[in-house]
């Protein structure tokens, strides 16, 4: 019989606050200036530092990574799309290639308390509850574990679960940005509070011993208001606020507060598939500059106050066939694949995808061309330069194996770019909203960088993200440096539970007064988690899939 001790680990709770693209360039002055004071609890009352994130550090890899402590060419997660095709299909957990923190708690008997992590839909059966976040389809998908826990979800019960759709959803918000910020800033802070109220009252009412939220707010305020710093602030001090009262709820819980990326300001955007047309790279069916796509966005930036004011436009974009138009946008209907040998997959993935013969559809490039065409790339990116500076605009340009491994699962792409600090990357053609250059010449180049327009970012993601550990166990006032890797490691590590010998990260023992006892097991790599839908349910997801 198995007898636990007042002080054993294995009484120990662990609360996991995701602040995503929280930013210490950001949070520092605020905290020193006293505008934060529950995060300032956090540093002066335990460690904090610089959290790396993957490369490229971009939501969908970095979540998975913190959630599984294995990079991505184990966990196969490398975008919010899918990379083995060139239409833009939505992942889903189910691509996740190893076992999430609470699969791992599951198998040890710890119950958890999983809010609005990104990547999580559909909800896996675990051994507590789950209610997914970014990559939920609608409020009318079954996004809760147990399935029945989706009727409490409403006033009076356990709160109101507000939902974002990737894509879909930045229209609307990009325009309030633009033509009524502070309703953009109420609209996020709304949205905070639903999780962090559903999140509190889950942990009043059920039992755990792990308990994870993510407050996604702070990244599309810094995307879309990054120059406006007193509306950031707000979005922080919601934020804030509800870590307070997490910390006030729980006292003798251990809390760690981290996020997937940092935030910087870019001044110029690169064009990246501007740069493979003007190369011939790749061809469009029509010219970029005066196709239907280029056009209809053209005047959608010229009608979009009338459209703003007038016009429901959340409810327009998350109708169905909103959705289908939007996840098919992004200018791939004018590429003509029987000629193209390579294109920029997503902003989100920073990859180029070569479209090799026999492994790509419509692929073109033989096998014996493949490692010549990659060198090429190669030299073109990183001989790119910023004719006002002179200098570099690409930093480095990976092959998907220096990167995620020559086993590297879920077919990443071929080529990843990391651009110098100061520049960020656009998968459109031509010059979006450009109204002028509907009439420039078929031989005039494609331009290739450009300062921020009306659908580019005011700010866009960083290197470097955040970590705050605090709790008994750790020591006060330490700056630490850590990797999102390394979370998961150092929560199991809390909680006494083991650590699978495939995962990449560590504990972040220099946190610690006495570092824990780490208890690794040799686990076979295979995917535990089962999704809890029926087999009628995940048709249906299978279905949609297809038709996006």
């Amino acid at each position: 019989m198995m007898v636990f001790v007042e002080d054993d680990r294995s009484m120990k709770k662990v609360v996991v606050i995701g602040l995503d693209g929280a930013t210490l360039d950001l949070l520092e002055p605020w905290m020193d200036a006293g505008s934060l004071p529950n995060l300032d609890a956090l540093r002066k009352k335990g460690a904090y530092g610089r959290l790396r994130s993957t490369i490229p550090y971009y939501s969908a890899p970095a979540w998975v990574s913190i959630v599984t402590g294995c990079g991505p060419g184990k966990h196969g997660i490398y975008d919010f799309f899918r990379t083995d095709t060139c239409s833009k299909k939505l992942i889903s957990g189910l691509d996740r290639k190893v076992p999430a923190i609470w699969n791992l708690l599951t198998d040890d008997a710890k119950k958890s308390i999983v809010v609005n992590v990104p990547g999580t839909y559909p909800p896996e059966e675990i051994n507590g509850v789950m209610v997914t976040g970014l990559l939920t389809p609608s409020l009318e998908s079954e996004y809760t574990y147990p399935n029945d826990l989706k009727k409490d979800l409403v006033e009076g019960k356990l709160g109101r679960y507000e939902i974002e759709q990737v894509a879909v959803d930045d229209i609307p918000k990009h325009l309030a940005a633009r033509y009524a910020p502070e309703k953009l800033v109420q609209m996020i802070n709304n949205v905070t509070t639903s999780h962090a109220v559903v999140t509190m009252n889950l942990m009043k009412t059920r039992e755990w011993d792990f308990t994870m939220v993510v407050f996604r707010g702070t990244d599309d305020a810094q995307h879309l208001l990054w120059t406006q710093k007193e509306l950031l602030l707000s979005c922080y001090k919601t934020a804030d606020r509800y870590i307070g009262e997490i910390m006030m709820m729980y006292p003798d819980a251990s809390i760690v507060v981290v996020s997937d990326h940092g935030f910087y300001q870019p001044k110029k955007y690169l064009y990246v598939n501007n740069v493979l047309c003007n190369e011939g790279y790749l061809k469009t069916r029509t010219d970029p500059r005066r196709s239907l796509d280029t056009f209809l966005m053209v005047f959608f930036d010229k009608v979009s106050k009338l459209l703003f004011h007038l016009v429901p436009m959340q409810k327009i974009v998350r109708s169905p066939l909103g959705r289908k138009l939007i996840l098919s946008g992004g200018g791939n209907r004018n590429i003509d694949f029987s000629q193209t040998k390579a294109m920029y997959h997503s902003v989100c993935s920073r990859g180029i995808r070569i479209f090799l013969k026999d492994k790509v559809e419509k692929g073109i490039v033989e096998k014996q061309e493949y490692d010549h065409l990659r060198q090429e790339l190669i030299a073109l990116f990183s001989n790119l330069t910023d004719p006002e500076t002179g200098g570099s605009v690409v930093d480095h340009v990976y092959r998907w194996e220096e990167l995620y491994g020559d086993d590297a699962v879920n077919d990443p792409l071929d080529l990843i770019l990391d651009l110098k600090k100061g520049y960020g990357t656009q998968e459109f053609f031509g010059s979006p909203g450009q109204f002028q250059d509907l009439f420039q010449s078929k031989n005039t180049p494609l331009p290739t960088l450009m300062t921020p327009g009306f659908y580019d970012w005011a700010g866009d993601h960083a290197p470097d993200g955040v970590v705050f550990v605090y709790g008994a166990d750790f020591k006060q006032n330490q700056r630490i440096s850590a990797s999102v890797i390394d979370i998961l490691p150092t929560v199991l590590a809390l909680l006494g539970s083991e650590i699978p010998d495939y995962v990449d990260g560590c504990v972040i023992s220099e946190a610690f007064i006495t570092p824990p006892a780490v208890k690794k097991v040799n686990e076979k790599l295979t995917q535990s988690k089962k999704p809890f839908l029926s087999e009628k349910e995940l048709k249906k997801i299978r279905d949609l899939r297809l038709k996006l």
